[in-house]
């Protein structure tokens, strides 16, 4: 990985998105991530998030979704994004998922920030709270990337 590509934690809201629409903001940051663009940071945890998300019977049926096109999408980020594994388990946020998000993020911060690329309003709540973090939309983060 070169020194100066960023590294990202992307929250599973912006993911789902982005595999239902792939247009917009969400679909860039994937379509980067598979360019190479910058490097994602994962959990099991947040892995198994996603699924269970994209599993909701609602969104399923919904956007015509099948095990394959969500199995594909998960192995896409198995593949080629950075497994993290955060041993210590922050407790800011009223939501788990959210803290395992700022827990990865943490635990390979050294003294290049790591983005937290995020539409929830608790984690945006925390911009500028968090030493060597930088929580941004997507929006955001696709103007980073340019």
């Amino acid at each position: 990985m070169p020194r100066n590509m960023p590294q990202a934690v992307v929250d599973t809201n912006v993911l789902v998105r982005a595999l239902l629409k792939a247009n917009g903001s969400d679909g860039i940051i994937f379509e980067a991530f598979e360019n190479d663009q910058f490097e994602f940071l994962y959990s099991g945890e947040t892995l198994k998030e996603l699924k269970r998300v994209l599993l909701y019977k609602r969104i399923f049926e919904r956007y015509k979704l099948d095990n394959h096109r969500i199995d594909t999408f998960i192995r896409t980020i198995i593949t080629f994004g950075r497994f993290v594994f955060a041993p210590e388990k922050v407790k800011i946020c009223r939501d788990p998922n959210d803290d395992e998000i700022l827990s990865i993020a943490l635990a390979i911060y050294t003294k290049k920030p790591i983005y937290i690329v995020s539409g929830d309003k608790d984690l945006l709540e925390l911009k500028g709270k968090i030493k060597g973090v930088k929580i941004v939309t997507a929006g955001e983060f696709v103007r980073i990337l340019k």
